[in-house]
């Protein structure tokens, strides 16, 4: 999980850096040819490199149905109300909301790198303020190496501690770099910016930092929603994904916008501050997400069961009816007319 993570993550951090030496030295279309020669290695390499692993596809759910069942089929796998119903677990939306902190961080950090670096350190090419989105990057290849085996390890320990295997211990892994080190990270990274002190290292070693703490996180988060929704792993992970970068999305449109109002720092401390809040997110799914889930999966389960009665219930009915009207009329019964 941590592998596929950072693939994720390492492409926003090296892109303005790799983008910065592009238009240093060559005209700017040339970050569009490039983007899409890496488009097209990557269909390749996933037309070769990937082969299907599913058990069963979900084409088989239309073989031998007629064409209007299959449309039915087909618009029920298509309908998104799949990915957002699963949002009545609380603990999901307690880890979504976390998930949503860390990429509200991250965007709302490596956005304003050149607006806001620049003038205090006085750079003036791009190269030089894409060199800064280094360190987050490197930071996120560090934690790749860790962090989901980090998540394993507290897991087990919790494992054997209970005798039992719970997965929202595998949570626990995240709340010290969520609810600790990031909040800090941050806090120290917008006022050394913003009030002039620490020089370079200090921003750069507070980015390299959070790169790290992520990759501590997002691991233990998104294995964690495939642990209790393994039936609908496809669905909660979209749902995941869609509300963490709707919360991209705000970040990188308010950010700009926010540090000339308020300044780097205390927008860095709101951003701290929605870390915490997360972190506590998080801590609570992990003493009463088990309990969360049960009693959701009471409610449906007696609502399938209620469903389940009333369509029998009216099967009977039916039933009754048709036969009633056979001893009213007994010619519908097939008894032959007499002459």
């Amino acid at each position: 999980m941590g592998w596929f993570l950072s693939g994720t993550l390492i492409g926003p951090a090296f892109g303005p850096f790799i983008g910065g030496i592009i238009v240093t030295f060559k005209s700017w279309r040339v970050i569009f040819y490039l983007q899409t020669a890496l488009a097209g290695l990557a269909l390749v390499g996933a037309y070769f490199l990937l082969p299907e692993t599913a058990h069963r596809r979900k084409i088989d759910d239309l073989v031998g149905l007629p064409i209007k069942k299959k449309a039915g089929v087909l618009a029920s796998m298509l309908n998104p109300w799949r990915v957002l119903k699963l949002y009545v677990y609380p603990n999901l939306i307690m880890v979504s909301l976390a998930a949503s902190s860390l990429v509200w961080n991250m965007y709302s950090l490596l956005t304003p790198i050149r607006y806001v670096l620049n003038p205090r350190f006085e750079l003036t090419t791009p190269i030089q303020s894409g060199l800064f989105y280094l360190a987050p990057g490197c930071g996120y290849i560090l934690g790749t190496f860790f962090g989901g085996r980090y998540a394993d390890y507290v897991t087990i320990s919790w494992q054997k501690k209970r005798g039992v295997r719970v997965p929202e211990d595998r949570l626990r892994s995240a709340l010290p770099f969520l609810g600790i080190i990031m909040p800090i990270c941050m806090v120290l990274y917008g006022w050394s910016v913003e009030k002039r002190f620490g020089g370079v290292p200090l921003p750069v070693i507070m980015m390299f930092v959070q790169g790290v703490a992520q990759l501590f996180c997002f691991p233990s988060l998104n294995t964690y929603c495939l642990d209790v929704m393994q039936g609908a792993g496809a669905e909660v992970i979209a749902g995941n994904y869609m509300i963490r970068y709707l919360f991209a999305a705000l970040g990188s449109a308010f950010v700009l916008p926010a540090v000339e109002k308020i300044g780097v720092g205390w927008f860095s401390t709101i951003s701290a501050a929605f870390l915490a809040v997360s972190a506590a997110a998080t801590w609570s799914a992990v003493i009463w997400g088990r309990k969360w889930r049960d009693n959701v999966d009471v409610k449906r389960r007696a609502k399938r069961n209620r469903k389940a009665g009333a369509e029998g219930g009216a099967a009977k009915d039916g039933s009754r009816k048709a036969e009633t009207a056979t001893q009213t009329n007994p010619r519908h019964g097939g008894e032959k007319d007499i002459v």
